[in-house]
């Protein structure tokens, strides 16, 4: 048999939700914040992904011998250092600005990336999660 670690970085977002973990389609465990799980799986060819409600990490597939072991990162969404702190700060503009400034400019403040949030549930919702390979050269 081989082992496959998975290691969840920390990420507020979602910090009170676990990810599941998928290896050929078949859900494997789950996995909370700063945990690392190990699970032993047949040596071949496989996929591993991981998903939080209706968004997942890209599906990853790899190859893993006997007696060996890889590890894998998992994280959340990729952009949310800039975008949550951006958007927190455009609705506290909208709240702060309403009798300096048009209200009509402060939709235009927020929107934009309201709706990139958006895009990212939606259309962009296979790579809301981070998932890869750590390697030797990785930290």
């Amino acid at each position: 048999m081989a082992t496959i670690k998975i290691r969840r970085t920390y990420d507020y977002i979602n910090a009170m939700r676990d990810y599941r973990l998928f290896i050929d389609g078949q859900i494997i465990g789950t996995i909370g914040v700063g945990q690392v799980k190990e699970f032993e799986i047949p040596a071949g060819q496989h996929s591993v992904i991981a998903k939080i409600d209706w968004c997942s990490s890209p599906e990853i597939p790899f190859e893993i011998n006997d007696n060996n072991s890889k590890t894998f990162i998992v994280g959340g969404f990729k952009n949310w250092r800039w975008i949550l702190p951006l958007t927190t700060g455009m609705i506290a503009l909208f709240f702060i600005l309403p009798h300096t400034l048009h209200t009509y400019f402060n939709l235009f403040l927020v929107l934009p990336l309201f709706l990139l949030l958006l895009y990212y549930l939606t259309f962009r919702r296979k790579n809301y999660l981070t998932l890869r390979e750590k390697n030797k050269f990785s930290a």
